[in-house]
């Protein structure tokens, strides 16, 4: 029998194969730029142009602007149709552009955001801490405060993720107001899933021993954990998803590079933070007062929840593909 009738008959009904638990592979596990090149070439070996063509445009919304696969396409496609396909815009990844991040509150409107943001939360942490203020009213003054700084940080997000590159304005203290609860609720209960073990374990240890090591791996765990459940969170508005381990876990592994730069970034923004809290704070103290020592520390402060909501909001654009929340 010749070769090319062996190629048409046994081997091809081995691509086909091939070609059907790929696709089940990826209804399973989910889209991957690898799984979709692969795929592309057993319908190019199964001589399907076009169908290793939209694989390979799947594969670029991926990840888009990747060489490899451009100079693929390329290879498969005539002038004319290379230049019919519509291919999607790249994304710079975030990490790129390290002044961008500290530009970015403000960017647009952004001072204006900021100092009016700041003189708001300011005067209101003051009332809040006047001994003389009923203790009921603190309480409900406090959460409001918590939950109309969550509703930005959420704000903040969301639109980084929606590719603006400005910060967008503060919401509406009456459209806000029945949701500060959830808002609330949208950050923090993600945090509470990342740290209950450490907290859970913590508790177990003072009261039936256990080494102290232990704390601090799960502490790093939930810090791991954290970033990935509050996009999970966020983005959705759905706090539950952040409690769906199997997926965040997925999600972090799909994104482990940008992710971990991410976490970095995160890390080196606290470290900075920190540092221009105590600076700024021990500055204005001995020069300017408490009322104003206190404003410049909260204007460091809503500064870098912007740059902290940005950079999550911008790995969930870059990795959108690749992330299930």
């Amino acid at each position: 029998m010749p070769e090319e009738a062996v190629l048409t008959s046994e081997k091809r009904k081995q691509l086909i194969q091939m070609c059907d638990d790929l696709i089940a592979e990826i209804a399973t596990k989910g889209e991957s730029a690898e799984a979709r090149i692969r795929l592309a070439n057993l319908h190019l070996r199964l001589e399907e142009r076009e169908e290793a063509i939209m694989s390979l445009q799947i594969a670029l919304r991926l990840r888009p602007g990747t060489p490899a696969i451009l100079a693929r396409l390329k290879h498969i496609c005539t002038e004319e149709e290379f230049a019919r396909l519509e291919l999607p815009e790249e994304i710079e990844p975030f990490w790129r552009d390290i002044p961008g991040l500290f530009r970015y509150p403000l960017g647009g409107s952004g001072v204006y955001l900021l100092v009016g943001g700041t003189i708001f939360v300011t005067i209101l942490r003051y009332v809040i801490s006047l001994p003389t203020f009923f203790f009921y009213a603190t309480g409900i003054l406090s959460i409001f405060l918590s939950g109309y700084l969550s509703s930005y940080f959420i704000s903040v997000m969301r639109s980084s993720a929606s590719g603006m590159t400005a910060p967008p304005d503060w919401p509406d203290i009456t459209d806000i107001i029945g949701n500060i609860i959830r808002s609330l609720f949208i950050v923090s209960f993600p945090m509470l899933v990342a740290f209950f073990p450490a907290v859970a374990y913590l508790i177990f240890m003072f009261a039936s021993g256990g080494p102290l090591f232990v704390v601090f791996i799960l502490i790093a765990l939930g810090l791991l954990y954290y970033p990935m459940a509050l996009i999970a969170s966020a983005i959705t508005g759905a706090p539950l998803n952040s409690a769906n381990f199997i997926g965040i876990i997925n999600s972090i592994r799909k994104v482990s590079k940008e992710y971990f730069i991410a976490e970095l970034m995160l890390a080196f923004f606290v470290g900075v933070s920190a540092v221009a809290y105590i600076m700024v704070g021990i500055a204005t103290q001995a020069m300017a007062g408490a009322f104003i020592a206190g404003f410049a520390v909260q204007f460091v402060t809503l500064y870098f929840m912007m740059i902290f909501a940005h950079i999550l909001g911008r790995l969930y654009r870059q990795c959108e593909s690749r992330i299930n929340p």
